[in-house]
């Protein structure tokens, strides 16, 4: 492919545009917001006075379409906007366009080592070590009886295969039978998860399943769910909302709270669908969601003011009994005749 070689003359009339805009913030808005911010750089660099009106003129906008330009360059923080006590605006400032954060590559997704049997001498090894030991005899302890083949056999699978110390397994036992829980599968699930989520100490096992609790926890209580974990379908809805729309809980909650003042009931699909929106408008603080229900609140009041019916006259000819005919019918019989 071709490249294409660009020239200007150093002495033409020039509007500076930061570099930085034309990379990582033109490229994500709407062409006629780029169009707005790029007249008004113009405007400033020739000392121009405008008003919303001249603006909306120019571009064949309305001064709505100029004010939401406005406030989502103001969300970017790239505008400052100054108004007066009635409400009309009577500044606009430019602040120093910033580089986004750097997306971070994905992470491979994570494969578990293959639960491969262990040889007997490797086992009569492992198992001789003190710590190893002194392990499965706590984690019978918190069993509550003699270990199975197949539980001794996962927790040297957590050693020897996941690279966990005797500390973080025993941990792992104490935690999954203080949430009821003893089946080697469950056991193996957690293990698992921690092993993805790259724990290697029982500090950052502790701070894994308090921010487990707090997100998952923090969730279903809002919906009035009590007495049980998320379900499968219901922790998918939750990553979405924090890991896809990056909200906090407490905007996620938020919308809990509306879907149950709506639904009566713990809908995650109709929450889903409030925060996919909300997420679409930019939604970043809980402040940023009351303009949007003033807006709604508009709207919906435009759209239910309708013409009231006219009044039916009393008259003779209404006082009848009024008929309906079907005139195809009548049509045809009249044509037979």
């Amino acid at each position: 492919m071709n490249s294409i070689q660009l020239q200007k003359k150093p002495d033409m009339d020039v509007t500076l545009v930061r570099n930085v805009f034309l990379d990582e913030y033109m490229p994500e808005a709407s062409g006629e917001f780029v169009k707005i911010y790029l007249y008004l750089l113009r405007c400033a660099s020739g000392g121009k006075e405008i008003s919303m009106g001249r603006i909306a003129d120019i571009f064949e906008h309305t001064e709505k379409d100029v004010a939401r330009a406005l406030k989502y360059w103001e969300k970017m923080q790239l505008l400052s906007l100054t108004y007066d006590a009635e409400g009309n605006l009577t500044g606009i400032d430019f602040l120093e366009p910033s580089p986004k954060a750097a997306v971070l590559p994905e992470k491979p997704a994570f494969v578990a080592p293959p639960k491969v049997p262990l040889s007997p001498d490797r086992i009569a090894e492992l198992k001789s070590h003190d710590d190893m030991e002194q392990l499965l005899f706590i984690a019978a302890r918190y069993i509550g009886r003699p270990l199975t083949s197949t539980e001794i056999g996962n927790i040297l699978y957590y050693y020897d295969s996941l690279h966990f110390s005797t500390d973080l397994i025993e941990y792992l036992v104490e935690y999954c039978v203080s949430k009821g829980n003893k089946s080697c599968h469950y056991m193996e699930k957690v293990a698992l998860g921690w092993a993805e989520e790259g724990i290697t100490s029982v500090q950052e096992a502790k701070n894994s399943t308090n921010l487990y609790h707090k997100k998952y926890y923090s969730v279903l209580n809002a919906f009035g769910i009590k007495g049980r974990g998320p379900a499968r379908a219901e922790k998918e809805y939750i990553d979405r909302w924090t890991d896809t729309f990056h909200f906090n809980l407490d905007i996620i909650e938020e919308a809990c709270n509306r879907t149950i003042a709506k639904t009566h009931s713990p809908s995650f699909a109709y929450a889903d669908r409030i925060l996919e929106d909300w997420s679409k408008k930019q939604v970043h603080h809980l402040n940023d969601i009351k303009p949007l229900d003033t807006e709604h609140a508009k709207n919906k009041g435009k759209k239910n003011t309708k013409t009231p019916p006219r009044a039916v006259t009393s008259n003779r000819f209404n006082n009848f009994d009024q008929r309906e005919y079907d005139f195809d019918r009548l049509e045809k019989e009249l044509l037979n005749h």
